[in-house]
């Protein structure tokens, strides 16, 4: 599994949960152009939040996890 070195993309992470947080599906593209990291580590990010099974994906939609909720619940 690929460590995320980059405070930025770090950051994109939260960020892209946040949106999720209504539970609903979204589209992949959408939420991309919203942020401000390139198609690469838009990639990298929703990889990594899958394998920490935080989102799912289905045909180019996303939607966060009940894991994912609760990672939203804790401190940070």
């Amino acid at each position: 599994m690929r460590v995320i070195h980059n405070i930025n993309i770090m950051k994109q992470l939260d960020e892209i949960l946040m949106i999720l947080q209504d539970s609903n599906w979204n589209d992949c593209s959408g939420i991309k152009e919203g942020l401000a990291i390139s198609k690469n580590q838009f990639r990298e990010v929703i990889y990594f939040l899958q394998n920490q099974q935080l989102v799912e994906l289905n045909n180019g939609g996303i939607r966060i996890t009940l894991k994912g909720e609760k990672f939203l619940e804790l401190p940070h």
